[in-house]
């Protein structure tokens, strides 16, 4: 399997790298390295690394604002994350032979040591249980990774971060010409002991952690990437993720039931009147009415598939979309996610984002999937909307 490097779109001399890692679905989030000193220079100071070695353990509470990936990019919400942050030097701390530190901390170096060490037997000791069960998937991942630290260069690992019983450590990882960030992730199996995932992991919070912390244009701890206290105190509702026993961390909402919208009053009117003019564009002859309610990439899709589509099929996407009720909306701004409910009672979600130019809020995602849609169209979020009153199972208030 190839591993493919989403390129940091700030720079505009860049390059695209595979690294060739059988088994594994890497995505790595990569800057050029030409200057190599001015791409490491603004390493350290996007994520702002830490010198002073007695602070490697500290941890703080932070909330990741959510990522939202739309057809043109990706978007940070206001909807907030509960993680455990700890920062770490910029010196190679991981290669410090002796065992002091949290025993997380040693279980990486550990597991960096087995694979630069290429020791096939004290990796397998330090795998999760149930993924060394599969030794042939294992043999795989690990060749991988031996091969991977032969001819790349691990140069800091900045951060880490502790949720719904996973520990996530961002590796930064560096090739002749690029760096790339890596999340090397551990699973907590109790008594303070921890089990390397090779394979990683496809919980939705792994998914939206690793989405979030991929550089995407902007600093990693400026006020795009982490919410705000106001963000945090303005929730209206809080879901757990992760079925998982070992740790709950909170995803915060805000959001309000079209009928008593409250605080959300402004927005709920805005939907409303959107929806209506959406649905009379659907009555007309043409499709171009309902264009200008959606985003150009979704328009310009719609429009493919308008021309394409039978009459009846047409007919069919018309009425889907006409006896849909908005009754419920989470305004997690850039974001909007509506709940629709159709008379027979089936629930969906649409998204809405405010058009650059003119504000107005435009049809999102129409046609295409992310990994944000695990939060709103599946899990104890939707499952919460078809409640007698709609999302009253996670609601604070």
């Amino acid at each position: 399997m190839w591993m493919s490097l989403r390129i940091n779109p700030r720079e505009k001399r860049l390059s695209r790298m595979t690294l060739r890692i059988s088994g594994l679905a890497h995505v790595l989030h990569v800057t050029n390295l030409i200057p190599v000193t001015r791409t490491l220079i603004t390493a350290v100071c996007v994520l702002g690394f830490l010198t002073n070695p007695a602070l490697a353990q500290d941890a703080r509470t932070v909330y990741a604002r959510l990522p939202f990936n739309v057809e043109d990019g990706k978007l940070y919400t206001r909807a907030c994350l509960q993680l455990t942050e700890r920062a770490y030097p910029s010196t190679r701390w991981w290669e410090n032979a002796q065992t002091t530190g949290v025993s997380i901390d040693r279980a990486f170096r550990s597991v960096i040591a087995a694979m630069k060490n290429k020791d096939r037997a004290a990796l397998l000791k330090l795998t999760d249980p149930a993924e060394a069960k599969d030794i042939a998937k294992f043999d795989t991942q690990a060749s991988a990774y031996f091969t991977q630290l032969q001819s790349l260069q691990l140069v800091a690992v900045p951060r880490a971060y502790t949720f719904d019983g996973l520990v996530v450590f961002f590796a930064q990882i560096q090739s002749s010409r690029q760096t790339a960030f890596v999340p090397f992730v551990f699973a907590s199996e109790g008594s303070d002991t921890f089990g390397f995932m090779p394979s990683r992991s496809n919980a939705t919070t792994f998914k939206l952690v690793d989405d979030w912390f991929g550089p995407t244009g902007s600093p990693i701890n400026d006020a795009t990437a982490y919410c705000t206290d106001s963000d945090v105190k303005r929730a209206t509702h809080n879901a757990y993720l992760s079925p998982s026993p070992r740790g709950k961390n909170a995803l915060l909402l805000t959001g309000a039931s079209l009928d008593a919208p409250g605080s959300l009053s402004a927005v709920a009117a805005q939907i409303k009147s959107r929806i209506e003019e959406m649905k009379s564009a659907f009555h007309e002859p043409g499709i171009d009415g309902l264009l200008k309610y959606m985003t150009p990439t979704g328009a310009d899709r719609m429009k493919q598939w308008f021309v394409s589509a039978s009459k009846d099929e047409r007919d069919r996407y018309r009425e889907s979309f006409v006896v849909q009720k908005p009754f419920f909306v989470f305004d997690e701004s850039p974001l909007i996610a509506v709940y629709t409910r159709t008379p027979t009672g089936m629930i969906q979600v649409l998204y809405f984002t405010a058009a650059l130019d003119s504000g107005q809020l435009l049809w999102t995602n129409s046609a295409y999937m992310s990994i944000s849609d695990r939060v709103f169209k599946a899990g104890p979020v939707f499952a919460a909307a078809s409640s007698i009153k709609p999302f009253s199972a996670i609601s604070l208030r």
